[in-house]
């Protein structure tokens, strides 16, 4: 193997392959947000734990199980696939916000160094979704994603601050301030 191929491996991100959610209905503890610019474009990336699953569709496919981190990824490179809005769909649900409120400086308090959604929870429901055909090709299945906010109760906002300080991160109040 030549030296700059050595090279190249030796300075590259590793891969672990990332694991998504299957059908099912969900509680996640998110773990980090972050934007990514890769081979596919710009992606946001959630990083999210996995609380509770429960089965939601008649088939054999178990939902993902408990305590596995999945990624939920979007690209957004292609505003016609509009990616960025159901990113913008998960973050409102997490934050509990309005779409007005979330503009780019509120985005950056999730995404940046204060991550303000780490260890915040939100429920998740994920459904087959079969995409229209295409050049009389049928339609791809691919998974649709339904977000809700969860109101953390004191115990659980206890337990989300305990988490935030022992990763190193600010209060939850002064990550969103």
């Amino acid at each position: 193997m030549s030296n700059a191929a050595l090279a190249r491996i030796a300075t590259a991100q590793a891969a672990v392959g990332a694991q998504y959610l299957k059908a099912g209905r969900y509680r996640l503890e998110v773990q980090s947000i972050r934007t990514k610019d890769g081979f596919k474009g710009l992606s946001a990336i959630a990083e999210i734990k996995v609380v509770t699953s429960e089965r939601t569709q008649p088939t054999t496919t178990e939902p993902t199980r408990a305590g596995l981190i999945a990624s939920y990824v979007e690209n957004l490179s292609d505003s016609k696939k509009n990616g960025g809005g159901r990113f913008k769909a998960f973050l409102m649900a997490l934050a509990g916000a309005e779409e007005h409120e979330v503009t780019p400086d509120f985005i950056a308090k999730f995404t940046e160094a204060k991550q303000a959604g780490a260890f915040l929870l939100v429920d998740c429901d994920v459904f087959p979704k079969t995409l229209p055909e295409k050049d009389g090709r049928p339609g791809k299945v691919i998974e649709g994603y339904r977000w809700s906010n969860v109101s953390p109760t004191d115990a659980e906002l206890a337990a989300i601050e305990s988490k935030r300080a022992a990763a190193k991160l600010p209060p939850l109040a002064d990550a969103l301030a």
